[in-house]
């Protein structure tokens, strides 16, 4: 993520030249001469250069990675669209197409966030373009991994024919890759097949399954748990579960916080 993060991009070019070059400073004071004037000394002031370049890439990489979980845990883990929204407003609007598989990624939630928080216009524009900029990808990781990570704003924006699409088209450009890395994404695209053909075909009995499994798991973030806990409650209300389908509801309202599962719940409580 350190390409989106401009105050830390320009951090860690600071450091990796400021570095060297005090080091070389010090070392030419101490030996009373200019070290780099020495062919020895030119070598190792390169040498020290490209090391503290590529070290402090390295450290303020894994800062910037560590803000933007920290952003994403607003949402996620805090169910606060909002508050995702406005921490991450200066990153999301650096991740510019031809979008790369780390920008699609972080810009996939905010996409989802700008949906939770009313603005679905401005999730529609982001998601068409992420899209389109997967589909004109040559490379078929590139593609395939574009196409996983915004699978599931597709399926929220524009419904469950237009994932099975996405994932059909993710699935062709994994077949014709060649990576170790891909074992994951078929793993999670035979997932979300699963998922998307079961809701097309009304499939109760699979849905409550699945989302009850993932309302009960802590391994999953809360605002998955809270989407996919309203999603069963429609599951049991279907097949007339007044109890099951309360029981979802509540899990809803007490752990929602402000995404707008929680005003859906209240109102089906209040109807029950």
């Amino acid at each position: 993520m350190l390409p989106y993060f401009r105050n830390y991009a320009f951090v860690a070019y600071v450091l990796g030249v400021a570095v060297p070059v005090g080091l070389i400073t010090a070392s030419s004071w101490v030996f009373g001469f200019y070290v780099v004037y020495t062919l020895p000394g030119l070598i190792a002031a390169i040498v020290l250069l490209a090391a503290c370049l590529l070290a402090s890439k390295r450290i303020v990489t894994r800062m910037a990675d560590r803000k933007a979980d920290e952003y994403l845990s607003l949402y996620n883990d805090g169910c606060d669209p909002q508050a995702f929204l406005d921490a991450a407003r200066n990153v999301a609007a650096a991740i510019r197409p031809p979008y790369e598989e780390n920008g699609s990624w972080f810009l996939s939630f905010y996409a989802l966030a700008l949906d939770d928080a009313g603005q679905r216009e401005e999730a529609a524009r982001i998601g068409q373009a992420m899209l389109s900029s997967a589909q004109m990808a040559r490379d078929p990781q590139q593609r395939a991994g574009l196409l996983v990570n915004i699978e599931p704003l597709i399926e929220r924006l524009f419904g469950v024919d237009a994932a099975l699409e996405v994932i059909a088209q993710a699935e062709e450009a994994v077949a014709a890759s060649d990576s170790p890395d891909d074992g994951p994404r078929r793993d999670f695209l035979r997932s979300e097949r699963a998922l998307m053909e079961a809701i097309r075909n009304g499939d109760a009995a699979t849905l409550t399954a699945r989302f009850s499994a993932v309302r009960t798991n802590a391994a999953y973030p809360m605002r998955v748990r809270v989407s996919d806990a309203l999603m069963e409650a429609s599951v049991h209300k279907s097949r007339g579960d007044a109890a099951a389908e309360r029981a979802c509801l509540e899990f809803v309202v007490a752990n929602g916080n402000k995404l707008p599962a929680v005003g859906l719940a209240q109102e089906r409580l209040a109807a029950l």
